[in-house]
């Protein structure tokens, strides 16, 4: 039987500014598919896996560092996606606005 997640072991990292080095970044894959935006790296540990968290049109996935060919003004995957629809400049001005929001909700309103 699978492990449950416990989000105990855990944690998202945002960067103070935004865009920043890594988050706000446009990300491709394999193919130049354009996919989305880094939203946060996740630290997970028990075991130790570091991810990116890309957000796309509705949905948002975790990108592990191995799969990561090359981080430039763009993030470019070593694989293709297929989980995630390529996304047109618009929807990725859009996505990089939700993501500002976002960022500032969570520093502003925390949960703690």
């Amino acid at each position: 039987m699978p492990r449950k997640k416990n989000p105990m072991h855990e944690a998202e990292f945002f960067e103070s500014r935004f865009p920043g080095k890594l988050v706000g970044k446009e990300v491709l894959d394999k193919d130049s598919r354009r996919l989305g935006i880094i939203k946060s790296i996740r630290v997970e540990y028990l075991p130790w896996k570091v991810s990116l968290i890309v957000k796309g049109i509705n949905i948002e996935i975790p990108v592990e560092l191995s799969e990561i060919q090359n981080i430039g003004t763009v993030v470019q995957l070593k694989t293709k996606i297929t989980a995630m629809p390529e996304i047109n400049v618009h929807d990725l001005i859009r996505i990089r606005e939700d993501i500002k929001e976002e960022l500032q909700d969570t520093i502003f309103n925390p949960i703690f």
